[in-house]
């Protein structure tokens, strides 16, 4: 299957719709959610992946659409609305023991947000998706308390993580890195020595996609898109969970569906504007992204040489674009 950062050329179809739920049924798994949380959440840092996947509490899973008051349900729900504020939609929204917190009197848990961005450069409107990911942390952390009042618990405040995996449109500077954005502590005037559990509470961790880096994060998320069942269970123990492993299978043959669509629409495309043409779009798209010339060459029918002309003639444009006007050469007639 090819990576799923293709996909945006099809997005508007009815399969891809479909690829974007099945991505999400997966990443309601806890073989699938625990790896993550090891590798990124410093408080499972220290953990195996099975102690992790027992910290999961499944039962906060639940797809429960609520009003912004949690504390009249059990389970924590995938959307949160209340009079005044935007209604959002988490992709996978659960509870999690915090193993540094729990001993065998009080339980400790950390509020987690999973979210699975395909476009990491939103448009209409356009806007950092940073912004989007700390509004999400926020929201959760102030739906733990529902209506303030004067005897509010604020001491009842859990420490909140919101994680996005982003696979699309990510700069090729930012490629293959992942960045924790949380609260300090800086002393101003003199030394305060506060307990850090008592404002570390809001922690946004962005995982952006798109290259060739083999370390474990990105390995393993590659191997759950791809569908590559061996390679996930270098990570994790998927060969118990059929159901897991049909889901892995059905997303892959959606991914696979998508491909054939694009390559369909793709020919329409040509008849319609010159069959040249839209493949000259298609590799130039697949350089963007930093696919390699072998996977281009497999997937456009085009030579090696026929991809470098097309590299070469979109530098050139580039560089006249950047050209003051007066310096520019005369356009060929």
């Amino acid at each position: 299957m090819r990576d799923e950062t293709k996909i945006d050329l099809y997005a508007a179809s009815a399969i891809s719709r479909e690829y974007d739920e099945a991505c999400k049924r997966i990443f309601r798994n806890k073989e699938i959610i625990a790896p993550i949380m090891q590798m990124v959440v410093p408080e499972y840092k220290n953990c195996t992946v099975a102690e992790v996947m027992r910290c999961i509490d499944s039962d906060t899973m639940e797809e429960i659409p609520v009003e912004d008051v949690p504390a009249k349900i059990e389970g924590l729900p995938t959307e949160l609305s209340s009079v005044t504020e935007k209604l959002i939609r988490y992709d996978v929204h659960f509870k999690s023991v915090n193993p540094r917190l729990t001993n065998t009197h009080i339980c400790v848990h950390l509020h987690i947000d999973l979210e699975v961005q395909n476009d990491y450069k939103p448009r209409n409107p356009e806007y950092p998706i940073i912004k989007r990911a700390l509004y999400y942390a926020v929201r959760e952390l102030s739906s733990q308390l529902g209506t303030l009042t004067e005897t509010t618990d604020y001491s009842k405040l859990e420490k909140v993580y919101s994680i996005w995996i982003c696979n699309k449109n990510v700069p090729p500077e930012l490629r293959d890195t992942a960045t924790t954005y949380t609260i300090h502590k800086s002393d101003m005037i003199g030394t305060c020595n506060e307990a850090e559990e008592d404002f570390d509470l809001l922690n946004v961790i962005m995982i952006r996609r798109g290259g060739h880096s083999r370390d474990k994060i990105f390995d393993f998320l590659s191997a759950v898109f791809d569908g590559e069942i061996k390679r996930m269970e270098q990570y994790t123990n998927v060969a118990e969970n059929e159901e897991l492993k049909q889901e892995v299978a059905h997303m892959s043959g959606l991914g696979a569906s998508l491909l054939e669509e694009g390559i369909e629409q793709g020919i329409e495309q040509g008849i319609e504007q010159g069959i040249e043409q839209a493949t000259v779009n298609f590799v130039q798209r697949m350089l963007e992204e930093g696919e390699s010339t072998e996977k281009i060459m497999m997937y456009s029918g085009c030579t090696r040489e026929d991809i470098e002309k097309i590299k070469s003639r979109a530098t050139e444009e580039q560089e006249t674009a950047d050209m003051p006007e007066r310096r520019r050469p005369a356009r060929r007639r």
